[in-house]
């Protein structure tokens, strides 16, 4: 299915139109055998249906002059950026297209839909419409394909339903599948909802994916919970953002510098009052008065009164707080390259720490980085932060020569790291640069110093093995080939290469930071069996770590011998 609106004034005979192509149903089977969705609503919801529309249909009358209240729909058109659609000049038996359809196409000729095919009708004697649905057909054929995304649904309807509990609500799904019994998400809140049914094509259906007209029946909601305007969403993959930075795109004769104060923010089809706040030339900060599911990409509009100023395109649904004028004239200049399409390599670039789901909320894939947990690390700002922490473990080593050393905690902070379990990867990359964690804390670990050359490179071969299988601890007769006695290995610990878990077991200096990360991912509380089988060890090494961890304060121990991650380690 493919989805069009239409626009025009009120009396051009859009319902007439369509009911000429398709009877009652309020979609029709064009000659290909697709199927077109035709979603026609009062002129002033015009917004609401073309805004989450594939395409539109502009309909105009023979025997009307050209209104201001097309000129206005055109202006929403216009400022969404619509680029799909066809011209329709309707009741051409009752006087001549011609003079409408020229002052038509110089309106639309300032838009992207300037070069639209034309056709001319008459619903009443059948006039032109066969020709009307083979130019839909064509239009249909060229629609692009629906962008790869999960569902976001508009709701440009919503009823109490008439024979069960609940409510009806009615939206265009462009992205994703809705399945009959699947929850969906609602609001900042991201409140779950569930779905009763799903009607499209006047059938009940068990999933649907979208391009297509929906009917979701919510058993559980009301009416005045979903207002117009409201999107259902799938959970955890969109952020309610309340602030973004845009691009505008003012209409022809309206100015940008008028564009600015309390305004009115169009978007999907949800209507509010805006602040928008230029920053240097066509970029802009809005401040919505109530948060929206929007991504890199959107497009908008902005009204002052009912007249349409500009349209937008969102460049950022995360951005930076902003301080003086020189902050703002800097970030408008930075926004000025951006292209407005999601891309995940340039939003790690730019913000150097990112979470995997804001990513994705922005509607852009994940690149090949560093990661801790959620965290993607920009290649450049590991680099700086591995820097940056080994200067601060000399300082202290300098400042503080009996008690050297900067703990884990403070270090966190000290690097302004939004997450302690970004810590991790920066350590384990400044390890070239002599760092070690040591009991907790970061320390300078001197290679040459209490260790003989012999052992130096018996504990890099230990090391290098253990890289391998980071849980596999060396057995004692491998500790005795390596000619590894209890003296050297003590000393391989004071210095921060190994780690000892209890007599004869040991493991290299990064193996709790890697089994915290392992266990994190099991499902709390787990036992002593599952922490081994995830980590790919033995008892003889699970359950010592396991009791190094419950030291460390890192994991709860419970009556029943299970365990949980600590909250904060979380």
């Amino acid at each position: 299915m493919r989805v069009v609106a239409t626009a025009g004034g009120a009396g051009a005979g859009k319902s007439t139109l369509v009911r000429a192509l398709t009877g009652r149903d309020p979609w029709a089977r064009l000659p290909s055998g697709r199927v077109l969705a035709l979603v026609d609503r009062a002129p002033g919801a015009v917004q609401a249906s073309v805004a989450t529309a594939e395409a539109v249909v502009v309909v105009v009358a023979a025997d009307q002059e050209f209104s201001a209240e097309l000129a206005t729909q055109l202006d929403v058109l216009h400022a969404l950026d619509i680029r799909h659609g066809l011209l329709v000049v309707t009741r051409a038996d009752l006087a001549d297209p011609g003079p409408v359809l020229r002052r038509t196409r110089r309106a639309l000729a300032t838009g992207a839909l300037g070069r639209i095919e034309c056709a001319v009708v008459s619903a009443r004697t059948g006039a032109g419409i066969d020709r009307f649905r083979s130019m839909l057909d064509r239009l249909a054929a060229a629609l692009p394909p629906p962008p790869a995304a999960p569902v976001r649904l508009w709701l440009d309807g919503v009823a109490e339903a008439a024979e069960e509990k609940g409510v009806l609500v009615t939206g265009t799904l462009i992205t994703g599948s809705i399945e009959n019994g699947a929850e969906l998400a609602l609001g900042p809140e991201d409140r779950r909802v569930r779905v009763g049914g799903l009607e499209s094509l006047r059938r009940q259906v068990s999933v649907l994916s979208g391009p297509a007209r929906v009917t979701v029946h919510l058993p559980e909601e009301q009416p005045d919970e979903l207002p117009v305007g409201t999107a259902l969403v799938t959970p955890g993959r969109w952020r309610h953002v309340g602030v973004l930075d845009v691009r505008l795109r003012p209409l022809p004769g309206r100015k940008l510098d008028g564009v600015a104060g309390d305004l009115e923010l169009g978007c999907g089809s949800a209507r509010q009052p805006v602040f928008v706040r230029v920053l240097d030339g066509d970029i802009a900060r809005l401040r919505l008065s109530e948060p929206l599911p929007l991504r890199i990409g959107d497009r908008g509009l902005l009204r002052g009164g009912e007249e349409v100023l500009a349209g937008f395109t969102v460049l950022d649904i995360l951005p930076p707080e902003l301080g003086g004028e020189a902050e703002q004239i800097a970030r408008g200049n930075e926004l000025m390259s951006r292209s407005g399409i999601p891309n995940g390599h340039d939003e790690l670039r730019r913000r150097g720490l990112v979470r995997a789901g804001d990513l994705l909320a922005m509607g852009a894939g994940l690149p090949l980085a560093p990661r801790a947990g959620e965290w993607l690390i920009d290649p450049a700002k590991l680099d700086e932060l591995c820097g940056q922490l080994a200067d601060l473990v000399r300082t202290r080593a300098r400042e503080q020569p009996y008690d050297p050393g900067v703990p884990k905690a403070e270090a966190v902070a000290l690097l302004a790291l939004p997450h302690r379990r970004l810590l991790e990867p920066v350590a384990r990359a400044a390890r070239d640069l002599g760092v070690r964690i040591n009991q907790g804390r970061l320390v300078l670990a001197e290679r040459g110093g209490e260790l003989a050359l012999p052992v130096r490179q018996a504990i890099e071969a230990l090391c290098a093995e253990l890289a391998r299988n980071p849980f596999l601890a060396p057995e004692a007769d491998q500790l005795t080939a390596l000619r590894l006695t209890p003296k050297s290995l003590a000393a391989a610990v004071r210095t921060g290469l190994l780690v000892r878990l209890a007599d004869g077991v040991y493991l290299g200096p990064d193996a709790v930071e890697q089994a915290v990360a392992v266990l994190c991912a099991l499902p709390q509380p787990f036992t002593v069996a599952a922490a081994r089988t995830a980590l790919g060890t033995s008892r003889r090494v699970a359950v010592p770590l396991l009791e190094l961890l419950d030291t460390r304060r890192i994991t709860i121990r419970l009556p029943d011998s299970r365990r949980r991650i600590r909250p904060e380690h979380d």
